[in-house]
């Protein structure tokens, strides 16, 4: 008797141990900071956007340099407004062009399915003056949501980038 007690209390303390440790976020998708979900988004990117100079950082940094975020996003998605808590990684020209890349990590409890349609319903390919972005993707993986609208008079496809995210 004393065995199957003991036996049973290792069990029971191995599987609270084990529901204990692991990921925290929802759906056992990881949790990236900022910089993380930065360098994943500089990986996609690398060496798929020929010679347009862009540069990729997180929204939090542009917020910390005084850039309005919400403008924006609310500008690339038709008035949507910055998810809740979510985390955004975007590779973007330095200069005005029809390109963007987006790594959202949504905030948690977030329907990605719903954010991911969100956004597909609300893009503005058109947000660029003079340019219209004709090559628009999104993929979902790992909890992480990868949106891409690019031009292909700049020589890019939307399609490249969803291929490096799901590699």
């Amino acid at each position: 008797m004393k065995k199957v007690i003991a036996i049973s209390l290792a069990l029971v303390l191995v599987l609270a141990l084990a529901s204990c440790g692991g990921d925290k976020s929802e759906g056992g998708a990881a949790s990236y900071t900022d910089e993380e979900l930065v360098e994943k988004l500089t990986a996609i990117c690398d060496g798929k956007t020929g010679e347009l100079p862009v540069e990729t950082t997180s929204f939090a940094a542009l917020k910390d340099a005084g850039f309005e975020t919400d403008g924006l996003f609310a500008n690339w998605f038709g008035g949507m407004a910055v998810p809740e808590g979510a985390k955004i990684a975007v590779n973007q020209p330095l200069m005005g062009q029809a390109h963007v890349v987006l790594l959202i990590q949504p905030g948690e409890g977030a329907d990605i399915d719903q954010l991911k349609s969100d956004l597909e319903a609300n893009a503005n390919p058109a947000w660029m003056i003079c340019m219209a972005a004709d090559s628009v993707a999104s993929a979902e993986k790992d909890g992480l949501i990868l949106f891409v609208m690019t031009s292909s008079e700049l020589g890019l496809s939307a399609d490249t980038f969803v291929d490096a995210f799901n590699a």
